[in-house]
């Protein structure tokens, strides 16, 4: 635990520069290009372990806030299906039922006009729900876009830390 007072930047971790040479940050530590490699890939970890942490509690956060827009076109698309279901075996009987007796339609005829207008008034309410889901804007874009540039740090890191370890 010694070595640790040879750690420069502000996250206690070494510079990339070192990673790969002979020499510690600070030469007066006595350091081994060894233990600075394993430093450096120690705090590589944290510094990963850190952006998927930070990832997941911004897909988290954006999760909810999707919840939140579908709560409402889910909530107006459920209530229509609920209605229709539950008023369809009564309602349709008793429209069809005064067709019948008002209008001189037959049974059947009456029946299925009735079950007609009620699909179509369902229908109508699940795409009123739909194309408000539609307008709004789901999905995750600022988790992707934080993702893909934490993909590039890394890519970058791997990348220039062969590059050095390589240079002599």
């Amino acid at each position: 635990m010694a070595d640790q007072t040879a750690m420069t930047k502000a996250n206690g971790h070494a510079p990339l520069a070192n990673i790969g040479s002979d020499r510690s940050p600070d030469a007066s530590t006595g350091e081994s290009g060894a233990n600075a490699v394993v430093s450096n890939v120690a705090g590589f970890g944290e510094d990963l372990l850190n952006l998927v942490e930070l990832q997941s509690k911004l897909t988290v956060l954006e999760a909810r806030q999707n919840l939140d827009v579908v709560k409402t076109g889910g909530t107006l698309i459920a209530t229509g299906l609920v209605v229709a279901v539950a008023a369809l075996p009564v309602g349709l009987v008793g429209i069809a039922e005064l067709l019948v007796s008002e209008m001189g339609l037959n049974r059947g005829y009456a029946l299925l006009t009735v079950a007609v207008v009620a699909v179509l008034i369902a229908g109508s309410c699940a795409s009123v729900g739909v194309s408000w889901l539609r307008r709004k804007r789901l999905g995750f874009p600022l988790s992707a876009e934080e993702l893909a540039r934490n993909v590039n740090w890394v890519r970058t890191v791997l990348r220039q830390s062969g590059r050095l370890s390589f240079r002599r």
